[in-house]
């Protein structure tokens, strides 16, 4: 297994997926947190170091999700898009272990983007709260901090294993941002969020929230149970079909 990951580690590093995830992720995180400090107060935004003005500008665990997600599909169905998967199998051929393989690689990746990416924001938010004479946080940063790892890792297993049941990067890629922009987040939170909650998209935001900030979310740590059991189910269901679909 190590050598398998190893191999994975490899593959992402000669390849552009991952640099271009990071520079993405880099860019907005950099970009968006200190407009929102600098902006806060003005027509009618938050005032600088309100809780929701804070919230926001730590919620980067809404970015790095998403990216992972897309480089969790682009890890596996990219392979079966350009038939290096053929090479993987007559190296290995048992298919779940390659599969499980890149699954603790992007959860790996996803946690240390994660923790690394909050880390930045709060390096660039601590002087300029300073700077706005705010000099304490209204939220549990280390409780914000350990969400944000948790989704993003859990996330890119959501990724690996839609890549591998679909087996399609546009198709999984589209189809995942809508599930979770439009469907999840535009559609459900609002009309049945008694429902939305349990899904993943609703446990990825409440992870990170303010306990007690929302009624409809679940608390963070019921949160994050319930992205951890999507991401094991849908891993569990991607390694079992891995076995039993024909290479094409």
């Amino acid at each position: 297994m190590t050598r398998l990951i190893r191999i994975e580690l490899l593959k992402l590093r000669t390849t552009p997926a991952l640099y271009v995830t990071l520079a993405v992720t880099v860019f907005f995180t950099v970009v968006s947190a200190p407009t929102t400090i600098l902006l806060a107060g003005q027509q009618g935004s938050p005032a600088a170091g309100s809780l929701e003005n804070v919230s926001k500008v730590l919620g980067v665990s809404g970015l790095t999700t998403m990216v992972m997600l897309v480089l969790g599909i682009l890890v596996i169905a990219g392979e079966y898009r350009h038939r290096t998967i053929m090479g993987a199998y007559l190296g290995e051929p048992r298919r779940g272990k390659i599969l499980i393989a890149k699954l603790i690689t992007v959860a790996g990746i996803g946690a240390v983007l994660g923790a690394a990416m909050f880390g930045l924001v709060l390096a660039i938010a601590l002087p300029l709260y300073a700077s706005k004479g705010v000099h304490s946080l209204p939220v549990d940063v280390a409780s914000m901090w350990l969400g944000c790892t948790l989704a993003t890792a859990c996330f890119g297993l959501l990724g690996v294993a839609l890549g591998a049941v679909t087996r399609n990067t546009v198709g999984a890629v589209i189809g995942a941002l809508i599930w979770i922009q439009a469907v999840e987040l535009g559609l459900l939170q609002t009309l049945i969020p008694s429902m939305a909650k349990w899904l993943p998209a609703g446990a990825g935001v409440a992870v990170t929230a303010i306990p007690g900030s929302d009624t409809q979310l679940l608390q963070p740590l019921a949160a994050g149970l319930v992205l951890v059991g999507w991401a094991a189910v849908l891993s569990i269901v991607a390694t079992g079909l891995a076995h039993r679909q024909e290479l094409r």
